[in-house]
């Protein structure tokens, strides 16, 4: 049997089905470009840490050989840091980001972590990584998390990026939970069939939701909209899973009827009020979309980890119905924070006239944010601001289709709603991968033809989001002039 990580563990205990398929490499991997960036970021935040230990000795090489020279380093007391020091009891492994010895030979634990908040989950994989540590070492006596600061910013000294977060009390006290709990994770893990299946709610987001607890299910009750702890509790308890076998007399919302209504009778929903909201929009309307990235380290000067920065717009004119009379496009230059540039020339194209249409709020959060950038332009961006219009609210109690499964996102909508419209044919075509292009980028990590081509995409897939906005303009109009598609 091969050994069991810190990942295999705390997923038996969240959820031992997922688990026992994810033990035997049953679970399909996604090596996306967005992953690929995400585990590339956290790997130079922790190389950073280790910047702070002039000292520390590196564990390499297989595990086995890992294992041996961690032990070795532990025994030698002229070695004060370990870094990625290797761990294994009984089956279980675990690797740490840093080792240090404090004073009288006792150890500390120290755990480092892209984000700048205290999590549960920070604690849980301290907590397994110090189980298994302290099967090697009897001396560790401390625990400590290591976020970044929320007042970094890019230029200021390495010392300044981190926050250190003394955990040492939930992470001993977490870890004992876990010790007799090593058995249990073992027997679900070795068994030859996965647990019986137990509906949760975290199930809804699961990538084997479709061949687990919601196999042969087409209208699950997931896709009640703000479907609520206590529902879910009563439907599950009488073994209702399915939308079309919902009583009669349970509490449902106004929306929840809806869309029960909509897979039992097979219909669409059409408000009377669609043709009301819709009849509030003024042309010419301006269809917007933003693009930004966001990165754990900074890109640019005086930004802070994690800070949204825009990047990209793209802005379709119409003075009609679908009529498009023009189209506005900008992506920033890579190498320089262009927020002041962006926020000058969207007041300039948005004018003062006409609706702007959105889909959800990440516009208006973006607008508001740049008036804390530029306050000159507050009065311009106020303005603009007002006359934000977001198909998404719009549709979300307007119109609905059994087939958009209790969801309200473009991607999901839009291919029920415009068929011939999607984003398949785009070699970027969704946002995080959007994202993670532009990062490396502006990190420098592609030649002048690889960067061309990535922003020539770039601007293919946010024209693509303010056509979208255009044709679902289009398409709900006509379902509220006609009541029929």
């Amino acid at each position: 049997m091969k050994s069991i990580n810190k990942n295999l563990f705390l997923k038996t205990l969240e959820c031992p089905v997922y688990a026992w398929h994810l033990y035997r490499g049953l679970v399909p991997k996604d090596n996306s470009l967005t992953d690929d960036f995400l585990i590339m970021e956290a790997k130079n935040i922790h190389n950073m840490a280790k910047l702070l230990f002039k000292d520390g000795v590196q564990v390499s090489g297989k595990f086995d050989e890992a294992l041996q020279q961690t032990k070795d380093l532990i025994k030698d007391k002229t070695v004060k840091t370990i870094f990625e020091p290797v761990f294994e009891y009984n089956g279980f492994v675990a690797k740490a980001d840093i080792l240090h010895r404090t004073e009288n030979n006792l150890w500390e634990i120290i755990e480092v972590k892209s984000g700048n908040k205290w999590k549960h989950k920070y604690i849980s994989d301290t907590a397994y990584i110090s189980l298994i540590a302290t099967k090697t070492i009897s001396s560790l006596s401390k625990a400590t998390l290591y976020l970044l600061s929320k007042d970094f910013r890019l230029g200021n000294s390495i010392e300044e990026l981190f926050t250190k977060v003394d955990c040492s009390f939930d992470v001993f006290t977490r870890a004992e939970d876990y010790s007799i709990l090593l058995d249990t994770v073992k027997d679900i893990l070795f068994a030859e069939t996965p647990k019986k299946k137990k509906l949760k709610m975290p199930c809804k987001n699961c990538g084997l939701f479709k061949q687990c607890t919601g196999e042969g299910i087409e209208y699950h009750i997931f896709d009640l909209p703000r479907l609520s702890q206590l529902v879910f509790d009563k439907l599950c308890e009488n073994k209702i899973y399915d939308i079309k076998n919902l009583p009669e007399d349970i509490e449902l919302t106004q929306m929840q009827k809806i869309v029960k209504d909509c897979v039992i009778n097979d219909k669409v929903y059409i408000s009377p009020e669609l043709k009301t909201e819709l009849e509030k929009i003024v042309f010419p309307c301006y269809y917007l979309d933003f693009e930004s990235v966001m990165t754990i380290y900074p890109l640019y000067n005086n930004i802070a980890p994690h800070t949204q920065v825009l990047t990209q717009y793209s802005v379709h004119k119409c003075d009609r119905i679908e009529h498009i009379v023009d189209h506005f496009e900008y992506i920033a230059d890579h190498k320089q924070d262009c927020r002041k540039r962006i926020a000058k020339q969207l007041v300039e194209i948005l004018g003062t006239q006409g609706s702007i249409i959105t889909y959800s709020s990440a516009e208006k959060q973006i607008i508001e944010k740049l008036i804390l950038l530029c306050p000159e332009l507050e009065e311009q961006f106020e303005a603009i601001i007002e006359r934000i219009v977001d198909l998404e609210a719009i549709l979300r109690v307007n119109y609905y289709d059994k087939r958009f499964h209790g969801r309200t996102s473009i991607k999901k909508v839009l291919p029920v709603m415009i068929p011939q419209m999607n984003y398949n044919e785009l070699e970027i075509g969704e946002g995080g991968l959007a994202l993670s292009a532009f990062a490396y980028m502006a990190m420098g990590l592609y030649d002048e033809e690889k960067v061309k081509e990535t922003k020539t995409n770039l601007l293919k897939y946010c024209e693509q989001d303010t056509l979208a906005l255009v044709e679902m303009h289009k398409f709900l109009y006509a379902a509220a002039n006609n009541n029929s598609l």
